[in-house]
């Protein structure tokens, strides 16, 4: 399933103006705050949630104990620790991300008005997405056969993934069953699917269920794309891409982006995953944060999305 920027739905309060759509259990969601910035919006509530983020446009600071300023381009993840933070930022900032849905929400025009949100269906274009992320926190770095390059971190009960295909790249890599949740950054490539295929291009966002039927990445110039992966998939999914199934050494570090970096032989690669087996999963990454907490990218569902319907 694919959507574009420019499909997404609108609603907006306090100033807000919030996209959305949703794909299936998880939400993508594209803010952009109003003039006056995050100033008499909920995002200066403190709260002790979980988040997500993906910093297109402008700056935020997140505000608390370990205060961090979080820039253009950068990926984001917030940890439930219990610490109280907020957000600050002034105008000029776009923020998108995804979010686990536990519960359907109801998006009825009647649900929003009840909620106090205005539709909105005349909508500037979208800002574009950058054509790379960096990730903060932490991530490890490799590289694989058929020129396709990772970044990853582990991000609460996802895997974030950063892909950089090169020319012919994923067209021998196999069919996936993992469940991904994306934005294509830059690029064209085509997401294969054993019984139908879609194009897509930068800007578009992308959901594949969980299959079978699988799915497969295949781009013929180059592309970069970022995506979402349900941790607990990779110790039980039979088929999994190649390239996906490296044994990455996660980083621990939590400063600033680039605060860890390993490269990865891509003969060395292939021999591990040759001798896990073609249709075996892995199991190389840790719990650190539970997968039964509170899950709400507030920044972009807080006064969209009833609380109540996230847990």
């Amino acid at each position: 399933m694919r959507v574009s920027l420019r499909e997404l739905k609108g609603v907006s309060q306090g100033g807000l103006l919030v996209r959305y759509a949703l794909l299936g259990p998880a939400a993508f969601v594209f803010v952009e705050l109003p003039p006056t910035g995050t100033a008499g919006t909920n995002l200066e509530d403190w709260c002790q949630m979980e988040h997500w983020g993906l910093m297109l446009e402008g700056s935020i600071r997140l505000d608390g104990e370990e205060p961090r300023d979080f820039n253009p381009g950068v990926a984001f993840y917030i940890p439930p620790d219990g610490k109280p933070h907020r957000f600050l930022a002034g105008d000029g900032v776009t923020i998108a991300g995804f979010t686990p849905l536990r519960e359907p929400v109801d998006t009825s025009p009647e649900a929003l008005r009840a909620r106090g949100l205005q539709i909105e269906t005349h909508m500037p274009p979208p800002a574009a997405p950058p054509p790379l992320m960096r990730i903060a926190n932490a991530h490890s770095r490799l590289t694989t056969r058929g020129q396709i390059e990772l970044e990853t971190a582990e991000m609460g009960e996802w895997l974030f993934t950063q892909s950089t295909f090169g020319p012919l790249s994923g067209y021998t890599s196999g069919w996936c069953d993992l469940t991904h949740w994306g934005l294509v950054l830059s690029g064209d490539l085509i997401l294969n699917h054993e019984d139908s295929l879609e194009v897509l291009t930068a800007g578009d966002v992308f959901y594949c269920p969980a299959g079978p039927p699988g799915h497969q990445f295949e781009v013929a110039d180059q592309a970069t794309i970022i995506d979402y992966t349900p941790i607990e998939e990779l110790r039980r999914a039979g088929r999994q891409e190649a390239w996906r199934r490296g044994r990455v050494a996660m980083a621990a570090d939590a400063g600033d982006v680039g605060s860890s970096s390993t490269d990865v032989d891509a003969k060395t690669l292939q021999a591990e995953v040759d001798s896990a087996g073609a249709d075996q999963p892995f199991e190389p990454f840790a719990n650190p944060s539970g997968r039964n907490r509170a899950s709400v990218l507030r920044p972009v569902l807080s006064g969209t999305f009833d609380r109540a319907a996230v847990r």
